[in-house]
């Protein structure tokens, strides 16, 4: 769950804050989530030249420290560090209270944060598929519950929800991934039409492989699929275009438009069977 002690922010990499003086106005901020990772680490980076203020949060502290530090040398920012794991039902309710208290206001929410699960489904562990879909849907559910609200009455926000081309086919041996990410694919664009009218803009971000630490946690390193990726940076910067322009999908890379296009002309049981040679584990 989130830490007690991150009540207190580290501001800028050069020290720890305590609670806002009382009656200062909150403070506008872009809160992403999976920070330390390779695709959040660069949209941090590319938040940063855009916003005042970012909100980190990721597991490990130390990793989120080391961003601070780079993110001070690069940008003038201002950062509050969370550290959360969101495969823990109730994290998303401690963080939005320690958000609120940290006086920051959400203007723009990255949930990048999860994770995927290269296995066999009837071969796999029951908790660690649990604690993907709470990672990959509820915690990204619950994190948008807490902050749409208040964009909307603003009249002006922005949510960028990290789907993939995974959640346009069936994932054999990731079943239960490229499912979550089929939900995050549909939520986001349910959204996208909910919140047009009110200002917010919402883009699910639906990549092919990209070159991040993702694919050896995954156990999926040796997958044929592994060796098609993109890089981050790439990513990153597609994403923030969108978004910024209200687009409903970012598809960044051939490879994904060339799956997203292509799922809508293939029968599901080809897509399955393609899926399936480029996911099936490596020998």
């Amino acid at each position: 769950m989130v830490l007690p002690e991150n009540m207190e922010g580290l501001h800028g990499g050069a020290g720890v804050g305590g609670a806002a003086p009382a009656g200062e106005p909150p403070a506008l901020c872009a809160l992403v989530t999976g920070a330390t990772g390779g695709i959040g680490r660069e949209l941090c980076a590319q938040l940063a030249r855009e916003c005042g203020t970012l909100a980190l949060v990721g597991r490990d502290r130390h990793k989120l420290e080391e961003l601070v530090k780079d993110l001070a040398e690069r940008f003038d920012v201002d950062t509050h560090v969370f550290v959360a794991d969101f495969a823990r039902p109730g994290t998303v309710d401690a963080l939005a209270s320690q958000v609120q208290a940290a006086n920051l206001q959400v203007e723009t929410l990255v949930n990048n944060a999860g994770f995927g699960y290269d296995a066999p489904f009837a071969e796999s562990g029951l908790e660690r598929q649990r604690a993907l879909v709470q990672t990959n849907d509820m915690a990204l559910m619950e994190l948008c519950h807490a902050f749409a609200p208040g964009m909307a009455e603003r009249g002006h926000g922005g949510i960028l929800n990290v789907a993939s081309v995974a959640g346009f086919v069936p994932g054999p041996y990731m079943s239960t991934y490229y499912a979550s990410k089929a939900f995050v694919q549909s939520f986001s664009s349910a959204l996208h039409m909910e919140l047009r009218p009110y200002g917010v803009h919402v883009t699910a971000l639906c990549p092919g492989p990209v070159r991040t630490p993702f694919w050896d946690n995954a156990d999926a390193g040796g997958t044929a699929l592994a060796r098609m990726t993109i890089s981050a940076p790439r990513v990153a910067r597609a994403a923030i275009r969108a978004l910024g322009c209200n687009r409903l999908l970012c598809c960044p890379g051939v490879l994904a438009k060339v799956i997203v296009f292509g799922s809508r002309l293939v029968p599901r049981t080809w897509a399955a069977a393609a899926a399936s040679a480029l996911q099936k584990p490596g020998k």
